[in-house]
């Protein structure tokens, strides 16, 4: 199953916490993760990776915290999962951009590498495609879900 890491989630969460907070207002670890149910230690390092990749930014202090780095609209699923994850992808061969080192390609019995490049592009542009704003729209302005079978 291709699912998102329970870390990605919570970067998600926080940063849509911190999104509906209101400009400038400045969120901590501890608040977040008591919000949430999450702990407060991982929560930690997920805003310091966010913080590192510049989606946020810190302010030291007593009275210190987080904040959103840019408007909402900037901030895209991709940009906070490959924050926290590393390079968003489906099969190891098409993250790196180097040559697979599995046994089927070293081979030459390969015949995904090439289907996988298009899919990996495909989702990456569908993460790119979906900001932080677009999580906090109300339902009824969202866009339906349609699952397509074959």
């Amino acid at each position: 199953m291709l699912k998102l890491s329970r870390k990605s989630e919570y970067g998600i969460i926080a940063l849509k916490f911190m999104l509906t907070r209101g400009d400038g207002a400045l969120s901590t670890a501890r608040e977040i993760a008591a919000r949430f149910k999450i702990p407060e230690q991982l929560m930690a390092k997920i805003l310091q990776k966010l913080v590192k990749s510049g989606l946020i930014m810190s302010t030291q202090g007593a009275h210190g915290g987080y904040v959103l780095a840019m408007p909402p609209e900037k901030i895209t699923i991709a940009g906070i999962v490959e924050s926290i994850e590393g390079p968003v992808g489906i099969v190891d061969c098409v993250v790196s951009g180097e040559d697979c080192r599995c046994v089927q390609y070293e081979g030459g019995v390969c015949n995904i590498d090439e289907p996988f490049a298009r899919i990996q592009m495909e989702f990456k542009n569908f993460l790119d495609g979906i900001s932080l704003a677009d999580l906090n729209r109300p339902a009824a302005q969202k866009s339906p879900l349609v699952q397509i079978l074959v």
